[in-house]
């Protein structure tokens, strides 16, 4: 890797903003989250009324063949996500330090990186989890076509019910991927930017966690609002170790849904609330 530009080796952001800095965040993930819930949404729309029309018309249903043609779409669909995600955090970390940096490089303060090393990082701690999403989809549809045919249902009538019992939930299902999904990747991406930052600078930069802190903000996130790490250390979330808001770490509990955000800053720093 090339060494960091010499203008960024003792650099500081002086005062920081907790509230301008997560609004800016939640703006930008809100709108990589509207992205990937209507790609996900369509996806799987699609894949149920495929499994139904197939039932219909054959009366022949494989969980696995279904649960691996879900995947086949899922995956490459999320992971084209990941990398337009990594890409958007990057660029908007790289403006903290760097005007002059074009949207569209992938570098770290003026350093080009190996990025695809720090998508595949982060796709690697996903791939079970993404397949987990395909199999419980593609069971699903098995138990309605077992309740069916223990029913004496005609084809026709599994096949509406499968269209009719899963379509409705699919749409709840997506956002709450798109939203999680993004998040986390962007936490991560956020997390692995300011890491490479420290590290090559030798700063001693902290990470404070900033929550949401509206009705629908965990209470353990809460009360960790202001909580303060070195970058080496991690956070404790409601009894969890989290180096940054949606680490796998935390648990279910802890990252699905969450919309909180790490601040990032020299120890130097004041953060303002």
């Amino acid at each position: 890797m090339l060494p960091l530009r010499k203008e960024f080796r003792n650099i500081r952001r002086g005062r920081v903003s907790a509230r301008s800095e997560i609004r800016k965040q939640q703006v930008l993930r809100n709108n990589l989250e509207k992205l990937a819930f209507r790609r996900v949404n369509t996806l799987f729309r699609k894949f149920v009324r495929t499994r139904a029309f197939l039932f219909k018309e054959f009366g022949v249903y494989d969980i696995n063949q279904s649960r691996i043609a879900l995947d086949e779409e899922l995956i490459p669909t999320m992971t084209r996500h990941y990398r337009r995600v990594f890409k958007a955090i990057f660029a908007n970390a790289n403006e903290l330090y760097d005007k002059g940096t074009k949207a569209d490089e992938v570098f770290i303060m003026g350093r080009s990186v190996d990025f695809e090393a720090f998508v595949e990082s982060y796709f690697s701690g996903r791939a079970l989890t993404l397949s987990g999403i395909s199999a419980r989809m593609a069971s699903r549809i098995d138990r309605i076509i077992r309740d069916g045919r223990a029913e004496n249902l005609t084809l026709r009538q599994i096949a509406k019910n499968i269209s009719d019992k899963v379509i409705p939930i699919t749409r709840a299902r997506a956002a709450t991927i798109a939203r999680t999904e993004t998040h986390n990747a962007a936490s991560f991406a956020n997390h692995s930017y300011h890491g490479t930052v420290a590290d090559d600078l030798g700063m001693e930069m902290v990470k404070q966690w900033v929550s949401t802190s509206d009705g629908r903000t965990r209470s353990a996130h809460s009360s960790a609002n202001g909580q303060q790490r070195p970058m080496s250390e991690d956070f404790i979330i409601g009894g969890a170790p989290m180096g940054y808001a949606g680490d796998p770490k935390g648990g279910a509990r802890n990252v699905i849904n969450c919309r909180c955000v790490i601040i990032y800053t020299d120890a130097q720093d004041v953060v303002l609330n």
